[in-house]
């Protein structure tokens, strides 16, 4: 089906975050366990040496089964357990692909943060293990500073660019029955028209996860954050998704 991309103004940022809210409210004790189900099973494929990949290559799966779950209620529907495995029913291959996708390019991410920024990030590595501030790891991190300044920036600018691509993606998959570089390169186009509701978005996501990253690094799990706003944030990537695409009209 083909989609045009509708262009908002910032307040809707908030508006996705709003609608992911009533959604969450109409089932909230299903839609936590749901999320419990797949956090738990996500932890449990990554302390496996490379069968944790096939979490991040299932992700789409799982993200459009939750939207379709979400696209229920909307309707009035009840939410049910089997909308887990949604994503397994509908275009498995090709968002499997998206994960694929997803996976090389963080790959790439890692190993150009690596390349530009190895040696240093080793050295302050070392030098934090090394015990209490002295006047030499001091200057060894100073040293060190430029690098992985550089290192990060690098990272940022490889992946935004790649989350933008597979925000939506899965959804124009699995609503839309659109194949995979397409709707990639759809959703990064959206994103990217709507930049400033994203902006909004993104702060109303950020500030909570870094509210929160305390407890993240307590227990030993820096992505905890992002999974207990999952529950809202799962039915705000629908919303948004509802908000900025719409079937383009058919040619007469």
């Amino acid at each position: 089906m083909s989609m045009n991309i509708r262009i908002v103004d910032a307040s809707h940022g908030w508006r996705w975050i709003a609608a992911g809210m009533l959604i969450f409210r109409r089932n909230p004790p299903l839609w936590l366990l749901l999320i419990a189900l797949l956090f738990i099973g996500s932890r449990v494929l990554l302390a496996i040496p490379l069968v944790g990949l096939i979490a991040v290559l299932t992700a789409p799966n799982f993200l459009a089964g939750l939207a379709h779950g979400a696209e229920a209620l909307e309707q009035g529907k009840p939410l049910r357990l089997g909308y887990l495995a949604s994503g397994f029913l509908r275009n498995a291959a090709r968002l499997v692909t998206i994960g694929g996708v997803s996976l090389v390019g963080q790959f790439l991410t890692l190993m150009a943060m690596v390349l530009i920024g190895g040696e240093a990030i080793s050295s302050v590595s070392k030098t934090m293990a090394a015990g209490g501030a002295t006047p030499e790891t001091i200057q060894a991190m100073r040293a060190a500073a430029p690098s992985m300044v550089l290192a990060l920036l690098a990272g940022l600018l490889l992946s935004v660019p790649l989350m933008m691509a597979v925000w939506f993606a899965p959804l124009l998959v699995f609503f839309n029955d659109m194949k995979p570089v397409p709707a990639l390169m759809m959703s990064l186009w959206a994103c990217l028209r709507n930049i400033r509701p994203f902006l909004v978005y993104g702060v109303a996501v950020l500030v909570p996860v870094v509210v929160m990253m305390p407890l993240s690094l307590a227990a030993r799990q820096p992505d905890l954050g992002l999974w207990l706003l999952a529950p809202i944030l799962v039915p705000s990537i629908y919303a948004g998704y509802k908000d900025l695409f719409v079937a383009a009209p058919e040619s007469q």
